[in-house]
């Protein structure tokens, strides 16, 4: 029988297991059993205290300690109940915490059977516990993403739903030394550049990982001493998914010829962060508007690594960095001789178009092909609100709108004649407006027929034009959804 007292581990021997003492209890229980034949007792200290501080480091403690509550991420698997376990039993994290479970029902039973392991040790513990079940199959085929890369993104979203919502300041995960070493080795073979050098963050503004310098034997040694259940998960040795291949296969190889590996790893992201300061300190900036982030195409005339770094900043800006690759940053970059209006394609639904000396960074949207009637009512289209009343940059004669109008986005054959100015095709006139190409597909029409009588945010028609004889006027102000 074992029991935990403030870091000191006190043996009982087998035939007083009837005593039944929990971690945590008062000492003067402890002695009251002690008492009861202390010449059979024996009493060892094993410095637990001191080896779960190598489990989290002191400076991984501090950096939890500034946040007041805390979101735990636990699988089920080894490392996580490790950290759960830590949490519960070291006292060295004086906040709250909770834990996470994402159930990805990738693999039946025994998802299910994870998902109760650590409910069960939670319930035992007193622990409070949020179990998400996610279908990442049929996110994944509707996606099109693999399960890896779908899983990924279902968790990060829940993880900042929480980190949002004020649910919790970060999400705890127990990525460690060798995931870390794993993570850099992976962007190398990737194509990335000095940011995927830097490899996973301790704290990246949603995730907090204390264990980034714990070794996996540290962890294993942690959960052995410490009888932490776990389960494995099977799928952690199919080597179809490459993070196992590279797991399971090649840091092994690697690690026969060059054992500190890891360590190296580790060591060449802190220098590459380094730099990436200096770097990300010296480069331009982009901002945002309306939900897109914009660089001026000026910024592909500094230096490479400036260039790439602001590249970089807009795609973090709207939440697109995660599998961007060398070759994308490339394409980038060889926009600067591109004509006006070419895009290029990221990963996740994601373009970039240059439009006159902008760069434009944004999450492409489906075109929105519903056709609404006309009511003189606002109304919602193509990711825009169109308010219709007494406040906005353009007004119209509502009297001069045919009863059989609709509003729709823009199709083949449009036409448009401006106000106070001649037709033209409704694309012909965009471009005299400076509409970048990648909005044009939404913008909120009124239109009867193929004649567009108003494009919302942009003009009206003469055909609607308020004049002396117009008995009302209306305004129409648009905002775009994010």
């Amino acid at each position: 029988m074992r029991i935990y007292l403030k870091g000191i581990q006190v043996v009982l021997p087998a035939f007083y297991d009837t005593v039944c003492l929990k971690h945590g209890q008062k000492r003067e229980k402890l002695a009251a059993a002690v008492r009861f034949n202390p010449l059979a007792v024996s009493i060892k200290i094993v410095y637990n205290y001191n080896m779960r501080e190598k489990l989290i480091n002191s400076d991984a403690v501090k950096l939890l300690s500034g946040y007041d509550k805390l979101a735990l991420a636990v699988s089920g698997g080894r490392d996580s109940m490790a950290l759960l376990d830590w949490f519960v039993r070291s006292g060295e994290y004086k906040g709250e915490f909770f834990v996470l479970h994402v159930n990805h029902n990738l693999r039946g039973e025994n998802s299910d059977a994870d998902c109760e392991l650590v409910k069960e040790y939670c319930k035992e513990n007193g622990v409070k516990i949020e179990i998400r079940n996610e279908d990442v199959k049929g996110f994944c085929q509707k996606g099109g993403y693999g399960i890896e890369q779908g899983a990924r993104l279902i968790r990060r979203a829940i993880f900042k739903e929480i980190t949002e919502g004020n649910a919790a300041c970060r999400v705890v995960t127990a990525h460690h030394l060798q995931d870390f070493a794993e993570s850099v080795l992976m962007h190398v073979f990737r194509g990335s550049g000095i940011d995927g050098l830097c490899g996973i963050k301790d704290d990246d503004g949603v995730m907090l990982r204390p264990l980034l310098r714990t070794e996996r034997a540290q962890i294993e040694k942690y959960v052995s001493e410490n009888r932490v259940p776990y389960r494995d998960d099977e799928s952690n040795f199919d080597q179809s998914y490459r993070r196992n291949y590279i797991r399971n296969t090649v840091m092994p190889l690697i690690r026969k010829v060059y054992p500190n590996v890891d360590n190296s790893l580790a060591f060449l992201a802190k220098q590459a962060g380094y730099a990436k300061s200096y770097i990300d300190a010296n480069s331009v900036s982009p901002v945002l508007e309306n939900g897109e982030a914009v660089l001026d195409i000026s910024v592909l005339d500094a230096p490479s690594a400036l260039a790439s770094s602001s590249i970089f900043k807009a795609l973090e800006l709207i939440g697109a960095r995660v599998d961007c690759e060398g070759v994308h940053i490339d394409s980038i970059k060889a926009l600067k001789d591109k004509k006006n209006g070419t895009r290029v394609c990221l990963p996740h639904n994601v373009e970039v178009e240059k439009h006159k000396n902008k760069l434009y960074f944004y999450r492409k949207r489906e075109k929105d092909e519903r056709v609404l009637p006309y009511t003189g009512e606002s109304f919602s289209i193509g990711g825009y609100e169109v308010c219709i009343g007494r406040e906005g940059k353009l007004r119209f004669d509502p009297s001069k709108i045919p009863s059989d109008a609709v509003i729709r986005t823009r199709r083949e054959g449009d036409r448009f004649r401006k106000f106070r100015g001649g037709e033209k095709s409704l694309g012909d006139y965009l471009t005299d407006k400076n509409c970048p190409l990648h909005l044009r597909d939404n913008l909120p029409l009124i239109a009867c027929g193929s004649e567009v009588l108003l494009i919302a945010g942009v003009e009206i028609s003469d055909r609607i034009a308020v004049d002396a004889d117009s008995a009302e006027e209306k305004h129409i102000d648009t905002k775009r959804l994010l």
